[in-house]
């Protein structure tokens, strides 16, 4: 019997870590690579639970059947596809990148660490996005009162300094060997396949380009009578003189104001996202991290999207993280009796995720769409085999 690729999607509930088993070959002999898209979870909220780490890197190593990974691809810097080998290596002590061995490290453009010095308008944006996220931070704090989970959650999944640590922890897995990907960019000495190709579909190299519309707003810069002072400790108190209700007002429109930023500095981090397609044996899989409509728009304006045997379905199954219909009709074109798609997803860690809608628009255009929620228990699988 012929060799199949199989996909492997792990259900560690709102997060990705996908195994990627590839028939190929090593100077002509057959052998199979393997190639490990993404690990994490939903950081430290209902949606969470790193106790499934550790089967998942389990069987991970028990596949790889002591050889090397071929390649780890971290597909964006978001805990929730990150934050699972520090986990494994700080907290339980498991020496991932002697058991891993990894051939190849690819991170998203932006994780490189002159990236900022050499993209001055990405700069600006990142600088903005930093100060409003500690803007958020001290807000949130100070107001304990106006704290949702939806907040809490944007707040631990864009953390800066925990997503940080976790780059610098990709990179520790092969120095030599980690290379940061983006539209257009070469490949060649980038991995070790054979007989697979890869194409890369995003993102585009300069980031500023996915905030767009979703501009990050200074809300704390003016201190004044009525305005919220910079260091927002008095935020539960109106100031002397200032009305209570126009004072709760402005808090409110405040909170809106952090709201909208948190979800600026998200978009834009997960538009970071490497979108790649795999082509084996006439087949082509698609892996697209959470790519949202901005990084969608701007691979059809570049003329990218074609038809795929394979959707890995963007963001969760969120409404924002596939595109709409006359995009998805690119990839997806009719009711394909041969094609496929899978969402790695989770209930009750965000409201309206999956969206309902969004996996039905897939399904009319697929044989199947698999689903960890479906088809796994946690720290289990569901696989999708092709050949």
């Amino acid at each position: 019997m012929a060799a199949k690729l199989r996909i492997r999607l792990y259900n560690v509930l709102f997060g990705d870590a996908i195994l990627v088993s590839v028939p190929d070959a090593e100077n002509g002999t057959p052998m199979t690579r393997h190639i490990l898209i993404d690990f994490g979870n939903k950081y430290n909220n209902e949606g969470s639970d790193d106790s499934v780490f550790e089967p998942v890197i389990k069987d991970i190593l028990k596949q790889l059947k002591g050889k090397p990974l071929d390649l780890y691809v971290m597909t964006h810097e978001h805990l929730d596809h990150n934050q699972g080998l520090l986990h494994l290596s700080a907290r339980l002590g498991i020496d991932v990148k002697d058991k891993l061995k990894v051939r190849h490290v690819w991170l998203t453009a932006s994780a490189h660490p002159d990236y900022y010095d050499t993209h001055p308008d990405s700069k600006k944006q990142k600088k903005l996005a930093l100060a409003a996220y500690t803007e958020a931070e001290r807000y949130l704090a100070a107001a304990p009162d106006e704290n949702t989970p939806f907040t809490l959650a944007l707040l631990a999944i864009n953390n800066p300094r925990r997503t940080a640590d976790c780059v610098d922890f990709a990179r520790e897995l092969n120095p030599a060997k980690t290379h940061y990907i983006h539209r257009g960019v070469s490949l060649s000495g980038k991995h070790s396949f054979e007989v697979a190709r890869f194409s890369i579909w995003a993102p585009e190299e300069d980031t500023s380009i996915y905030y767009g519309r979703n501009q990050i707003a200074p809300l704390f810069a003016t201190p004044g009578p009525g305005a919220l002072p910079a260091g927002v400790d008095a935020l539960p108190v109106p100031p002397p003189g200032v009305d209570a209700g126009a004072f709760y007002d402005l808090v409110h429109a405040r909170l809106g104001g952090v709201v909208d930023n948190l979800l600026a500095i998200d978009k834009a981090n997960n538009d970071t996202s490497i979108v790649f397609c795999l082509e084996w044996k006439g087949k082509k899989l698609l892996f697209t991290g959470d790519a949202e409509e901005r990084s969608w728009v701007e691979m059809d304006e570049r003329g990218i999207l074609e038809p795929v045997h394979f959707l890995k379905i963007s963001h969760h199954g969120s409404h924002n993280g596939t595109p709409g219909a006359d995009l998805l009709d690119k990839i997806l074109p009719g009711a394909g009796t041969k094609r496929s798609a899978a969402v790695s997803t989770c209930l009750h860690a965000y409201n309206g995720i999956p969206h309902d809608k969004t996996i039905d628009d897939v399904k009319a255009r697929v044989k199947r769409v698999y689903s960890t929620l479906e088809d796994s228990e946690p720290g289990k699988w569901v696989d999708v085999r092709f050949g």
